[in-house]
């Protein structure tokens, strides 16, 4: 092999792009589906607190149950408490997933993660609040009528299957942010 041949060879290698490390792949896949899911999110979230907003303002002017004006007016504090703290960090994952070029710093990686794991840490603590404030309102209902509903026993098993997914949500979330910080 002649010194042409050498040089050519050399500059055919050095004009070929770079690919980018397979963890970085992934990283940038789970980013794309990381930002359909906050704006599903977003927009499933903006529905329910429309939804239940309307369903109180009609029960405080129809006549309902004391109970179930105070149970829709717990929900909708707690559901608009949640909506903004939740879609507050869901908007700055946007934004870190907008302005940052993850090929360029798997440090905004790293934030959205602690980001996600910050959510789930949230949506568990808050929905053990709703729990409880659901069995006190199953415990109020029977002591009025010495009947138990059986709609709010539904809604505590569907609070409690909940809880799982969200603890299991928020490891994967934390062991990925460890796989990355190795």
């Amino acid at each position: 092999m002649d010194n042409h041949d050498f040089s050519d060879l050399a500059q055919l290698w050095q004009s070929t792009p770079a690919s980018p490390p397979p963890a970085l792949e992934k990283c940038i896949q789970r980013h794309k589906k990381q930002q359909l899911r906050l704006f599903f999110g977003i927009a499933i979230e903006t529905f329910i607190m429309l939804l239940v907003g309307v369903w109180f303002v009609q029960a405080l002017f129809e006549p309902t149950p004391l109970v179930t004006q105070l149970w829709l007016g717990f929900g909708c504090v707690w559901g608009a408490s949640m909506y903004v703290v939740v879609n507050r960090s869901r908007i700055t994952s946007l934004r870190i997933l907008k302005n940052q070029q993850l090929s360029q710093a798997l440090e905004a990686h790293q934030h959205l993660l602690r980001q996600e794991a910050w959510r789930w840490d949230l949506s568990i603590k808050a929905t053990l609040l709703f729990a409880l404030v659901l069995v006190l309102l199953i415990l109020v209902q029977y002591a009025l009528s010495s009947i138990l509903l059986s709609n709010g026993l539904l809604g505590l098993l569907v609070v409690a299957v909940l809880l799982p997914v969200f603890k299991a949500k928020k490891r994967r979330a934390q062991q990925v942010l460890k796989k990355l910080s190795e």
